[in-house]
């Protein structure tokens, strides 16, 4: 809100003034020694420096600066990235080049610009840092860095079995598919900000000599375009720059509609008082229109007889910062020192509105504009199946390794006890080195970490994200808002989560706040609009209103109850933000509130404010003749009663609401000459100042007092919002006192806002009660049933809320978070009993654990037939602000503290993670990202960090320790590798200051709510409805996480069933390291052969129905106990892979003789005397042949490799059938195509290959000459091959294992396991208007309520999967 002109704190002479600015001092305080930028010269006379104007803070500059002016930024210079700092490695690397940047940025700020110019990059690169970067990010990734390591190793002559390049090719491949990304995401970027840089701007010519620029001058028609009457543009020349060439102290023109090109300090508007108007959506979101109003000292000048070209000062202001809300400065003129707030400052990115033009002063350019410090990227957020994944890596490098090692002893072994003399005279172990055969076992086993992982994973998250963003059950028709994305990287933590954290205002209600009610002297009395019914012990608004049209149309003093309801009103008219902005005549009958009381113009003005709080108190001022008519500079107008005429009270100072004060002052000169203040806020804040909080029944003003204090809990407990107006009259001495201690504060560059609430302190007291305000804010729909459905998918919901105990305990109950069979357990400043004392929270927390023990206890008791339904079975905790900070005070422990290491915070947090649910009241947003905070450290406890020592449990962790198994159940379950729980939290919000909660959760959704933009832009995910978590976690959030679990350990089996078939075969090679496959076949598999199906399931997996995802929420459970993706399911699947790798190699081995009785007779089969006889006798037995490992035979080389042209295909054959089929519970015409393509491109691989020697050189192609025909002659063996290999995979490893652990279960619980007969689901024909999703969800939620006993089918996967087949529910659908 606009501040009262500020008065003059200090006065020099303007020779003074001459003298010190021509030197580059400031003329308002001394300098220190080591001020930049400041010359010498006597500084003994004028006003010295207090520590309200540090000289060596911030930037100084000066508005038109005569060529001796020097401009000075005191702020150390930062260069480069902070990880350089931290890292010392990273300093040895590019220490000399932060060293040359900071020297030459120390060279910049001595020259006479030592601000940025206005130039900003959003691109992360230049085209010289791109290549290295990248390589840098690129191989920062584990799996990366490892194949580079393996690619180095197998460059080395003599070491590789597979050929020197097959590693290196295929990681260059995928290494520069990313490059590539990262490079058209970079242009794109720098596209962009072209555009943006080089927007043209008018600046103001001056006669000093500026930074050389594209500048180029306006021409007069232009000129006169600009604004045709007015003085301010005579004598002045302007020019048309590039936005870039901007610099700090540029004097800009900016019309009506234009965006912002810098952070301006506002001088001059064409608008009445220097008012300006703007809007910041690209800044916060808010459509509302925002005043700014220009200084009277700067804006009389130049709206009367000075050009801009001759109007000086120095401004002097706080350093660049991130802050959106806040602004220190002043301005230097020959007359004195004046305080810049956020009411002059114009951000970069706003746009001008009902504004014709604005004249404004550069303050802050380029990269240190509010809305470029803003920009910055968060952390980064590490799912955690990326963190499971890449222990998996690590472990599977190291069997890898002992593997190599294995096979290197057993390499050792065979040459030790083989006579290579007789059989094997062309092989010769005295040179044998065993380092290179270790590095040839690395070589050949390298490929078990799947090299194309990191990118098929971002591919196919970006698929899912794509679904999310397309789904209609999350768009909001209403307001035309669909689903947003700002992240892929957490797709699977959606599908994990444990806790919630929400917000109230915005998120599970509407935001849309309609006055209701107002209790002030004595009475209660409900707005017109207020249904009676709703609240019958309240008088209406009307007769309240006539009362006193009537006593004042009589003449007579008011009653003592009138008089005070006629202040209260008025202060509701008084005490606020709001803009009035009267609507055009054209547009009164179409968008004018309805209003039965007020007049037509009335009525028709639209009030703007940054509240919508604020706005409702306004408009219901109106509503009962209170209107607010306009507002300046210097006060507002208020008519009331329809006068003819509107009373005008003048704006002496304004301190406004902030999160900590919880409070607003205004005070006012009223027309009979008394200064008022007027101050609303939260009823805690505001009647702890009054005068006589608790007045002596004895007291006059007791009755009316109490009567007041009950209203105020009655609304509270109808979860209304509520708001304390008090009042005190102020003499003017006093005043005067003050206002001098308030403008010193307000001119403070450093610790502004504190200084400011110490001075509101000393006179926010001995308050009079005037009254309280009721506002309602609806619940959105559907939040109740959200609520339930979240429970029951074992979701724990906290509210966090700034409301006040009572209101929001009504609005948990009316949301269904708090039960009618909740235990609510309160640990608030109310029952404390007003201690102020931090340790006498301790007995609240002691209390509460007890409450909570004592109802766990009862609840491993029976219920009589008595206490059935009435039973308490919830537990709810309740905590407020205070009692929070407290709780960290008890101990010592800094409340500011982000890990509570405090016994007692420990306590208070273990309590609160064992509950169900948890609203806090009257937090604040760095208290709800505190909490967030640690209790994200805590999920998982004990599994997750808890203390081992029993000497340092508490007693609320004792207990809970008590319900975990026994010690032997959970070492067992550690060794068998069984899944945890994940301990994901979720935060939802829609305000900006919700925006630590969301950033500080493993996920952040945003609420594209009335409060603006700020939370959805800071949050991962954005969405428009509360209500809309139930598609987003239950349907998106599950099926990501079985897409991405499926994904990563499909992509490891088929890199152990195929690279498996290398450690296999060394049986037959002596452990040699000789190689199956080809070089290039072998290269070629994980990015050609196998990588099709595993991204088809990444991207189409549907495990379930949407429709019985959404009808049966206990389903959610799968993720929350990672029980999709686990050391346990991995080890499942790596050892399927290696059966799959053994029968893949050892089938034909048999089949063609492979194994042999004894001796040397190496043509007996031991299996198949006659492996022959499907062959071609005339050409000779190839296939036995091939196994002749003395290498006597005719046709041994292309022989070894038709044998594992064999295996190969039996693997990529069952591979694809596996994934695609055995795997994927939703078979479409996609899986169908993906399946004979990728079979498609191997067999015709198979037959082109052999023919590109000749083309690419000996090294392609040429060992596998002939390869297709001798397949060609062997069809029936071949196919028969195959076919039994892929039919012994599937049936004998994944049928049968699954039926003998489905047996399993069914020995273990029963062959219905306890659960009630699941009776036919009958429902009525649907009426044509429901689609078929929502009578299936219905029949999901009918069958589930029969889906319980002893072993909980009701969240079983499986169990549901068969259900879907009985009633012909498809997945895919």
């Amino acid at each position: 809100m606009s501040a009262s002109p500020p008065q003059r704190t200090d006065i020099i002479s303007a020779s003074e003034y001459s003298r010190r600015a021509t030197v580059g001092l400031d003329p308002g305080f001394t300098p220190s020694p080591d001020s930049h930028g400041a010359g010498g010269g006597d500084v003994s006379d004028g006003p010295t420096a207090d520590d309200t104007a540090p000289p060596n803070v911030g930037r100084r500059f000066f508005v038109n600066p005569r060529p001796s002016d020097r401009p000075a930024n005191f702020d150390p210079p930062v260069v480069g990235p902070k990880w350089v700092k931290g890292n010392p490695v990273a300093r040895i690397l590019f220490g000399p080049y932060i060293a040359y940047r900071k020297m030459k940025e120390l060279r910049r700020r001595r020259s006479g610009h030592p601000f940025t110019d206005n130039r900003i990059q959003t691109a992360r690169y230049t085209p010289v840092s791109f290549f290295f970067l990248q390589l840098i990010i690129q191989f920062s990734k584990f799996a990366n860095l490892y194949f580079l390591l393996i690619s180095a190793i197998q460059a080395v002559p003599g070491w590789s079995p597979t050929g020197r390049f097959t590693t290196i090719f295929p990681l260059g491949i995928v290494v520069f598919v990313s490059m590539l990304k990262e490079a058209y995401d970079d242009f794109i970027r720098h596209r962009q900000d072209a555009v943006e840089n080089n927007a043209p701007v008018r600046r103001l010519k001056q006669s000093s000599p500026r930074k050389p620029s594209n500048a180029s001058r306006i021409s007069d028609q232009n000129i006169e375009l600009l604004e045709s009457n007015a003085q301010l543009f005579k004598g002045a020349e302007w020019e048309e720059i590039p936005c870039k060439d901007l610099l700090v102290g540029d004097v800009l023109c900016v019309r009506d509609r234009e965006f912002l090109p810098a952070d301006v300090i506002v001088l001059w508007t064409t608008n009445t008082d220097g008012i300006a108007f703007i809007e910041t959506s690209n800044l916060d979101g808010e459509t509302n229109l925002k005043q700014r109003q220009a200084l009277k000292e700067t804006h009389e000048p130049l709206n009367g007889h000075m050009p801009p070209t001759q109007y000086r000062a120095m401004i002097h202001a706080e350093s660049p910062s991130g802050d959106l809300y806040n602004f220190h400065g002043y301005l230097m003129e020959k007359q004195g020192r004046y305080p810049l707030t956020p009411s002059q400052l114009l951000l970069r990115g706003s746009t001008l509105r009902n504004t014709k033009e604005l004249v404004g002063v550069v303050v802050y350019s380029g990269e240190e504009t509010r809305i470029r410090m803003n920009s910055g990227a968060p952390a980064r957020k590490a799912p955690n199946l990326e963190k499971l994944t890449n222990k998996i890596i690590a472990t599977v490098f190291v069997c890898q390794v002992l593997l190599a090692a294995g096979m290197t002893l057993s390499n050792y072994r065979w040459y030790q006890t083989e006579d290579s003399g007789s059989r094997h005279w062309y092989l010769s172990s005295g040179n044998q080195s065993y380092v290179v055969v270790f590095m040839n076992f690395l070589i050949l086993f390298n490929a078990f970490i799947p090299i194309s992982l990191y990118i098929s994973m971002e591919i196919l998250k970006l698929f899912q994200v794509y679904f999310m963003t397309q789904d209609l059950a999350m768009y909001d028709e209403e307001r035309d808002i669909p689903a947003k994305t700002f992240t892929s990287a957490l797709n699977e933590e959606l599908g994990q989560v444990q806790y919630i954290f929400s917000d109230k205002t915005g998120t599970l209600t509407e935001n849309k706040m309609e006055f209701r009610l107002f209790s002030t002297a004595g009475r209660s009395v409900r707005h017109y609009l207020a249904p009676e019914e709703v609240y019958p012990s309240s008088v209406s608004a009307e007769d309240v209103i006539l009362q006193l049209v009537e006593a004042r149309r009589s003449g007579e003093p008011l009653s003592p109850q009138l008089q005070q309801t006629f202040d209260f009103l008025e202060a509701m008219a008084l005490c606020h933000s709001v803009v009035p902005d009267p609507l055009p005549a054209s547009n009164k009958n179409s968008s004018v509130r309805a209003s039965l009381m007020v007049s037509p113009d009335d009525a028709a003005i639209v009030y703007q404010s940054s509240s919508a709080d604020e706005v409702a108190l306004v408009q219901a001022a109106r509503d009962m003749f209170f209107t607010l008519k306009s507002r300046n500079p210097i006060g507002v107008s208020v008519n009331i009663m329809n006068s003819t005429s509107d009373i005008d009270y003048r704006l002496l100072q304004t301190i406004e609401f902030t999160s900590d004060r919880k409070r607003m002052t205004t005070i006012y000169r009223y027309p009979n000459g008394r200064i008022v203040l007027l101050c609303k806020g939260a009823d805690n804040i505001i009647i702890e100042r009054l005068r006589n909080s608790t007045p002596d029944p004895s007291d006059p003003e007791f009755d009316v007092h109490k009567r007041t204090m009950d209203d105020l809990a009655d609304y509270s407990l109808q979860g209304l919002r509520t708001l304390v107006y008090a009042y005190r009259i102020l003499d003017v001495p006093e005043y005067e006192a003050w206002a001098a201690k308030f403008e010193a504060a307000a001119t403070a560059v450093q610790n502004r806002e504190a200084k400011i609430a110490a001075v509101a302190e000393e006179i926010e007291c001995n308050l009079i009660l005037l009254g309280v305000t009721a506002i309602e804010d609806r619940l959105q729909d559907g939040v109740p049933e959200t609520i339930e459905k979240l429970r029951r998918a074992n979701i724990r919901v906290w509210m966090l809320t700034g409301d006040k105990t009572e209101t929001a305990i009504n609005i948990g109950h009316t949301c269904n978070l708090i039960k009618k069979t909740s235990e609510v357990i309160r640990i608030t400043e109310d029952d404390a009993a007003g201690s102020k004392d931090p340790h006498a929270v301790v007995g609240l927390v002691d209390a509460a654990i007890e409450k909570f023990m004592a109802f766990q206890e009862q609840q491993l008791k029976p219920a009589s037939g008595a206490e059935l339904g009435t039973a308490k079975d919830h537990s709810v905790l309740v905590i407020d602000g205070r009692t929070l900070t407290k709780l960290q005070q008890a101990d010592g422990v800094d409340p500011h503290s982000k890990k509570p290491r405090s016994k007692t915070m420990r306590r208070f947090v273990a309590l609160a993670v064992a509950v169900d649910n948890v609203v806090c009241c009257r937090f604040s947003p760095a208290q709800k990202a505190l909490l967030v905070s640690v209790v994200k450290d805590r999920v998982g406890w004990p599994a997750r960090g808890g203390s081992s020592d029993p000497a340092e449990l508490s007693d609320i962790e004792r207990f809970l320790l008590r319900r975990r198994p026994p010690t032997w159940r959970r070492v067992l379950d550690r060794l068998l590798l069984r899944p945890l729980p994940s301990g994901v939290t979720l935060a939802i919000g829609d305000g900006a200051n919700d925006i630590p909660m969301i950033e500080a959760a493993h996920v952040g959704v945003g609420i594209t709510g009335r409060e603006g933009l700020a939370a959805s832009r800071a949050s991962d995910y954005a969405i428009a409805k509360f209500r809309f978590l139930q598609p987003l976690l239950f349907v998106h959030g599950h099926w990501s996480y079985v897409r991405n679990s499926l994904f990563t350990v499909a992509i490891f089996y088929k890199n152990i069933a195929f690279y498996g078939c290398q450690a296999v075969f060394q049986m037959f090679t002596g452990s040699s390291g000789t190689s199956l496959f080809e070089q290039w076949t072998l290269a070629a598999n994980n990015l050609a052969f196998t990588s099709l199906p595993v991204i088809v399931i990444g991207i189409f997996e549907k495990d379930l129905n949407r429709s019985t995802l959404m009808g049966v929420p206990e389903l959610y459970r799968f993720g929350q106990e990672n029980r999709g993706f686990n050391f346990q399911v991995f080890g499942r699947w790596i050892f399927q892979g290696a059966v799959q790798a053994a029968i893949a190699v050892i089938l034909p081995a048999i089949y063609f003789g492979g194994f042999w009785t004894r001796g040397d007779d190496v043509h007996t089969s031991l299996f198949f005397p006659t492996p022959s006889q499907f062959l071609d006798p005339s050409r000779g037995d190839w296939a036995r042949e091939s196994f002749a490992s003395d290498a006597t035979t005719r046709a041994q080389e292309s022989s070894l490799y038709a044998y594992g042209t064999v295996a190969y295909t039996i693997s990529v054959v069952f591979c694809t059938l596996k994934i695609l089929y055995v795997e994927s519970h939703s078979v479409t015409l996609v899986h169908h195509a993906s399946a004979l393509l990728e079979l498609a491109v191997w067999f015709a691989f198979s037959f082109v290959y052999p023919f590109t020697w000749p083309v690419f050189g000996i090294d392609t192609g040429y060992e596998v000459v002939g390869l297709p025909w001798l397949l060609a002659h062997s069809q029936p063996a071949f196919w028969a091959l195959v076919l039994l290999g892929s039919f012994l995979g599937m049936f004998v490893i994944d049928y049968s294992l699954r039926y003998l652990t489905g047996v399993g279960r069914l020995l273990r619980a029963g062959r219905a396991g306890g659960r009630r007969p699941d009776p036919p689901v009958v429902l009525p024909p649907a009426p044509d208007s429901q689609p078929r999703a929502e009578a299936a969800q219905e029949e999901a939620a009918i069958a589930a309520a029969h889906a319980i006993g002893d072993v909980q089918w009701g969240a079983d996967i499986g169990w549901w999967q068969v259900w879907e087949r009985w009633h012909r529910v498809r997945s895919s659908t």
